[in-house]
């Protein structure tokens, strides 16, 4: 079990966005999950099945892709007590 087996398409932010890389061609791109929702097949997928579904968009590829939640936040980091 991971976190993607917990977490459903619908319950993400509006805002949020889906990082897909694609295992084969390490091509990246970002979708919107209320696009994805659009489709009568998505509309109750947890994220696993969700990438299970997508493909690798590039021309000739069609790999496997892994999924990520970005995040606009900033991130620093680790100063381990040196500060």
């Amino acid at each position: 079990m991971s976190w993607l087996t917990d977490i459903q398409l619908r319950d993400l932010d509006t805002e949020q966005r889906l990082e897909v890389t694609c295992k084969k061609c390490g091509f990246t791109r970002y979708e919107n999950p209320h696009e994805l929702l659009m489709s009568e097949v998505m509309q109750f997928a947890y994220l696993d099945e969700v990438q299970d579904a997508l493909t690798c968009k590039t021309w000739n590829c069609n790999g496997k892709i892994r999924l990520a939640l970005s995040s606009e936040a900033e991130t620093e980091g680790f100063v381990g007590g040196l500060a």
